[in-house]
C-alpha cells in the first residue's frame, strides 16, 4: 500500500474475509466484511466523512460551527474523529446506560459527550439504537433550533448515509467478483442494508437481501412499523421508511441477543475475527441463509465494529 496524505484516506476499502470454520458442509460459503479495519474502528468512519463534506459543499458546516449528533456509540465515535480532525467542535448525545468504552473513545478524539437520562439499552433482548436514541434527537433538534452555527447531522435521515454505502457495495460486488446470491446486514439507521442492497440489485436483480433486527424490539420492521409513533418527521422520518418502501429488501429477520452474542465469542475463538455483537448477529442469520441456499452459493455480510467496544456490556445495539 502507497502512503497516504491524510488517515482519512483510510476509510473504505475494507478486507474480505471467507469464513473458514463455521460454515458447514452443505451450506453456502460465508464472506465478511471487516469493516472495523477503518480508522476508528467501524463502518460508521464513511458515513462520518460523506456526512460532513456533503454539508461543507452545501454551505450547511463551516468554520466555527459545532457538529451534533444523538447516537448510541459507533456514529457518535467516527463523528468524533472525522470532524475533530477537520477542526469542528463535536457534542455527541448519548442515552444512559451505553458502554463507557463507547464514551471514553469519543472523548478521546476531542468531543463532548453528555448522557441523557431516559430509555437505555437495558435488559437481555437488546434494542435498536434507532429505538433507544428518540430522546437525544429530541435534544439535538432543539439545539440545533436554538443555537447559531450548529449543525446536527441526522445520521437516521441524511441521504449520505446511504450513498456512502453505495461505495461499499460496489467494494463488495469486486471483491467477490460480481458473484453474490444473498445478502445479509443489521439493521440500525438503514443506511447500510440500503446502500448496498441498490447496488447489488441493479447489478444482480436476483440477489436475495436480508435485514437483521433485534428481537424484542417495540416496533418491529418485520411486522410492518416502519416509524415510531408519536414524534414529528423531524425525529423520525427518514432512511428506514424509505428503505422498507423501496422494495428492494426480501425480508427482515429478528435476531435474539444471545445468538448474536454467542456468534460473536465463536468468531473470535473459532475464525480469529475480533468484531462486535451485532457482527454476531449479522453471521448468526448469515448462517441460516447459508444453510437455505445450499454448497455453491455465496452470501456476503458486514462486520460493523471492533469487539473493544463491548468488553464492559456486551448487548445488541447498532
Amino acid at each position: 500500500m502507497k502512503a497516504v496524505d491524510s488517515v482519512l484516506d483510510l476509510i473504505g476499502n475494507t478486507p474480505l474475509v471467507k469464513l473458514d470454520k463455521l460454515s458447514g458442509d452443505g451450506a453456502a460459503d460465508i464472506f465478511v466484511k471487516c469493516e472495523y479495519f477503518n480508522p476508528s474502528g467501524s463502518l460508521k468512519d464513511r458515513i462520518a466523512l460523506e456526512m460532513i463534506r456533503e454539508a461543507e459543499t452545501e454551505g450547511k458546516l463551516g468554520p466555527g460551527y459545532t457538529i451534533i449528533e444523538a447516537s448510541t456509540g459507533n456514529t457518535g465515535t467516527s463523528l468524533s474523529f472525522v470532524g475533530t480532525l477537520l477542526g469542528y467542535r463535536v457534542v455527541i448525545y448519548m442515552p444512559e446506560g451505553m458502554t463507557p468504552e463507547r464514551i471514553r473513545l469519543m472523548e478521546s478524539y476531542g468531543a463532548e459527550v453528555h448522557e441523557l437520562k431516559g430509555e437505555g439499552a437495558s435488559g437481555s433482548g437488546g434494542v435498536a439504537g434507532a429505538e433507544v436514541e428518540i430522546g437525544t434527537r429530541m435534544a439535538c433538534y432543539e439545539i440545533e433550533r436554538s443555537q447559531p452555527k450548529t449543525w446536527w447531522a441526522r445520521q437516521f435521515s441524511n441521504p449520505a448515509n446511504t450513498r456512502a454505502h453505495l461505495t461499499t457495495g460496489r467494494e463488495v460486488l469486486e471483491q467477490m467478483d460480481g458473484r453474490v446470491d444473498a445478502f445479509v446486514a443489521s439493521i440500525g439507521t438503514g443506511g447500510t442494508l440500503y446502500g448496498i442492497a441498490k447496488v447489488l440489485k441493479e447489478e444482480l436483480p436476483d440477489v436475495r437481501i436480508v435485514g437483521a433486527e433485534p428481537a424484542g424490539g417495540r416496533f418491529p420492521l418485520s411486522e410492518g412499523h416502519w416509524r415510531v409513533p408519536g414524534f414529528g418527521d423531524e425525529v423520525t422520518g427518514g432512511i428506514i421508511e424509505e428503505m422498507m418502501e423501496s422494495g428492494l429488501i426480501d425480508e427482515v429477520v429478528a435476531v435474539d441477543n444471545d445468538d448474536a452474542a454467542a456468534m460473536h465469542e465463536r468468531l473470535v475463538r473459532e475464525e480469529g475475527i475480533f468484531c462486535g455483537v451485532s457482527s454476531g448477529a449479522n453471521v448468526h442469520l448469515a448462517l441460516q441463509v447459508a444453510d437455505e441456499l445450499g454448497p455453491g452459493k455465496r452470501v456476503a455480510t458486514i462486520l460493523h465494529d471492533s469487539g473493544d467496544r463491548y468488553f464492559t456490556v456486551k448487548k445488541y445495539t447498532t
